[in-house]
């Protein structure tokens, strides 16, 4: 069964009785009933002061609220009956249907609900049907209550203000503990991190979807160390946005990787010692440029930074002698050209020859020309 208020504070009155209340505008509330309410009467003294109705229906009980003074008790099975002679004009607004009730000159719901259901169905369709049923009280559908948002917020405020890390930690995971167990249940995963000290506010967005609570409270731990906070906390707040948590699927013949948590957490003491801006992670980019993604050599090679301009002495196109500010010399060996770019969305894709030039002082270098400038540059050496 349902119950339905009509008033100006309508879902206040109704969330005494539940907590899922369905509202229709400012003035209706439409909440479910237990038997034992319904027996104990429990809503009679609301009916003093509002309209109060009861049916087995939703759609009945807001009729029946919206239309009829006082309490109303919608027997099941009679709700046509008492609901009969209201005016066809109660029930939703549909220009079309009320056109034709008008021709056929149907005027209350008992007029409605008295016609043969084929014949309806034949003329007004699907919705014909709706509305003989709405004016019957017997359209059944579930209650649509409002989803609230979850928070994932904690906060507190001392009465002794904290000056040390690990008092302050400790509130901290214990705030991360009671937000990590309200994720679980939701099978959701923390996203980003906003923690508030007095005035202060940090975000620390997670590099994937945790709610390991050890692990968010390492972060914290490193955000502490990088930016101490420069007075004594007397309000602390832990705000967490939520989100999908992280799926990995592993293979049976591959050894696993190493768990991202660690890796980060091993970055994160790296920022600490190092600062954020000596940090950074390689990124795999769409483009072949010297320079730029993987490795070209199993050997290493150093770049000289910027790239040596030099001067160079060809024999039948092949570099034979070298010069530049810090080396010169005889060169013993010199492989390539090589023809590279890499941006191959380019329409010159190929404006730079690469030779490999070993001298006399062992050492193998890199020497390339741009053709759009015609100079020479030894890039750097391998090691």
């Amino acid at each position: 069964m349902f119950g339905c208020i009509h008033a100006s504070d309508a879902g206040a009155r109704a969330r005494c009785f539940s907590p899922w209340v369905e509202l229709h505008g400012a003035d209706t509330a439409v909440f479910r009933l237990s038997e034992r309410q319904i027996t104990s009467g429990s809503l009679l003294p609301v009916a003093q002061t509002a309209r109060v109705a009861i049916a087995s229906t939703v759609e009945a009980a807001i009729l029946a609220v919206r239309n009829l003074p006082g309490f109303t008790y919608l027997e099941p099975g009679k709700e046509a009956e008492i609901l009969g002679p209201l005016p066809v004009d109660v029930l939703p607004p549909d220009p079309g249907l009320f056109q034709a009730f008008e021709l056929w000159g149907i005027r209350t719901l008992a007029d409605l609900a008295r016609l043969p259901e084929h014949g309806l169905a034949e003329r007004l369709g699907d919705q014909g049907l709706r509305y003989q049923k709405l004016a019957r009280g017997i359209l059944s559908r579930p209650l649509v209550a409002p989803r609230y948002e979850t928070v994932y917020e904690e906060y507190a405020e001392m009465d002794h203000p904290i000056e040390l890390k690990d008092p302050l930690l400790f509130l901290i995971g214990r705030f991360l503990f009671d937000l990590s167990v309200k994720l679980r249940s939701q099978s959701l995963a923390a996203q980003e991190l906003r923690l508030t000290l007095n005035k202060d506010q940090r975000v620390l967005r997670l590099p994937f979807p945790s709610r390991d609570v050890k692990f968010l409270i390492k972060q914290v731990e490193h955000s502490l160390d990088r930016q101490p906070p420069g007075e004594p906390i007397e309000k602390v707040r832990v705000f967490i946005l939520p989100t999908a948590p992280r799926r990995v699927q592993t293979d049976l013949f591959i050894p696993s990787a190493p768990e991202p948590e660690k890796l980060e957490l091993t970055l994160a003491k790296i920022r600490t010692l190092v600062g954020d801006s000596n940090v950074r992670v390689p990124q795999i980019r769409d483009t072949y440029r010297p320079g730029w993604g993987a490795a070209e050599s199993p050997l290493a090679f150093r770049h000289f930074r910027p790239a040596l301009e030099a001067r160079v002495e060809t024999e039948a196109g092949v570099p034979s002698e070298l010069r530049t500010r810090k080396l010169k010399g005889k060169i013993l060996r010199a492989a390539g050209p090589w023809r590279t770019n890499g941006d191959w969305w380019k329409a010159d894709q190929w404006d730079r020859d690469e030779w490999d030039l070993a001298l006399g002082d062992g050492v193998l270098y890199r020497l390339f020309k741009a053709r759009d400038k015609g100079v020479w540059l030894v890039e750097g050496f391998y090691d």
